[in-house]
C-alpha cells in the first residue's frame, strides 16, 4: 500500500474496483454533482496523517477504466472536495475562536460574581451549612471557565493540525492508474 520513491516522495495506494467507491451518488447523472464519499475522505486523511506534514506525499488510485473523461477528472475533484474541508476547517476555527472569546468572559464574570458572593458571605460564617455554599460557589465559578480553558490549552490545536493536512491534500499529487 505505501512505497517509498526514488524521488524522495511517498506513494500512497489506493485500489478501487469503480468510482461509486469514490464519489458518494445522490442520483444525480452527472460526475461534476457528486461529492468524495466520508469513508473515502477519512482513508485518505488518515494515510495521509501517518506521515509528517513535511513530508512528500503522493496518491495513486488504481481504479478500473470506466470513463476517460471520469477519470480525468478524478484528480481535481479530489482536490477540490479537500480545499471545500479546508474552508469549513478554517470557517469553524473562525467561529470557535469567537465562541471561546465570549466563553471566557462570560465565564470571568461568573467567576467573579461567585467570588464576591463568597466575600459576601464571609459575614454568616458562623452558621455551618454558608461553608457549603461558599465552597460550592468558588467550585461552580471556576468550573464555568473549565471549557473555554480546554479549548485554549487543547482543542484548538486539533483543528489548526486538521486545516494543515486538508491544505495538503488542495495540492497533493494525485495519479489514476487503471487496472
Amino acid at each position: 500500500m505505501f512505497k517509498v520513491l526514488e524521488t524522495d516522495m511517498t506513494e500512497l495506494n489506493i485500489a478501487v474496483k469503480n468510482t461509486e467507491e469514490i464519489y458518494q451518488q445522490f442520483g444525480y447523472s452527472s460526475i461534476n454533482e457528486n461529492t468524495i464519499s466520508k469513508d473515502f475522505e477519512e482513508y485518505i486523511l488518515g494515510c495521509v496523517k501517518n506521515y509528517p506534514l513535511e513530508e512528500k506525499v503522493k496518491i495513486v488510485i488504481h481504479i478500473r477504466k470506466k470513463d476517460e473523461k471520469e477519470l480525468d477528472s478524478l484528480d481535481d475533484h479530489i482536490h477540490k472536495h479537500f480545499c471545500n474541508k479546508l474552508a469549513d476547517i478554517e470557517l469553524s476555527l473562525k467561529q470557535q475562536f469567537k465562541e471561546w472569546k465570549i466563553n471566557m468572559t462570560i465565564g470571568i464574570l461568573f467567576l467573579v460574581l461567585c467570588l464576591v458572593l463568597v466575600q459576601v458571605l464571609e459575614a454568616f460564617q458562623h452558621i455551618n451549612f454558608m461553608k457549603i455554599i461558599k465552597e460550592g460557589l468558588i467550585i461552580i465559578g471556576w468550573v464555568a471557565l473549565w471549557e473555554p480553558v480546554t479549548f485554549i490549552l487543547f482543542s484548538w490545536r486539533n483543528l489548526r493540525r486538521d486545516r494543515l493536512y486538508y491544505k495538503k491534500l488542495c495540492s497533493i499529487p494525485i495519479s489514476v492508474v487503471e487496472y
